[in-house]
């Protein structure tokens, strides 16, 4: 499932072309970890960017380990559905019940060293 949607995805520059390369090479080397925390090189996580229903309002989330304001989102946990991970996350996160994706495809590819 997650394959398909990062083969099917159109990188916006050469940036995102880069990480979409980079996440099939990881997906190649690391075919039964990617998906899980036990891999300490690389693994996908998913995340939600929430705007409200005219998009004149983001919600951020403080993330207390870096310290910072971030949009939602966490690992993957061995779920091959990162919509999913991506919606539960929002859910967790903002204590929102009610949540819809604006689109089923992935809206972008990161990667993000921490």
């Amino acid at each position: 499932m997650y394959l398909d949607d990062i083969l099917a995805y159109e990188p916006r520059d050469e940036a995102e072309a880069g990480d979409k390369a980079m996440f099939l090479e990881y997906l190649r080397l690391f075919p039964d970890t990617i998906l899980t925390r036990e891999n300490k090189i690389a693994h996908l996580t998913a995340s939600g960017f929430v705007v409200n229903g005219d998009g004149t309002r983001v919600l951020m989330a403080h993330h207390n380990l870096y310290r910072v304001w971030a949009w939602t989102g966490g690992h993957a946990d061995g779920d091959r559905d990162l919509l999913a991970v991506a919606m539960r996350e929002v859910r967790e996160e903002s204590g929102l019940a009610e949540v819809r994706p604006v689109s089923p495809a992935i809206y972008s590819v990161e990667i993000l060293t921490v």
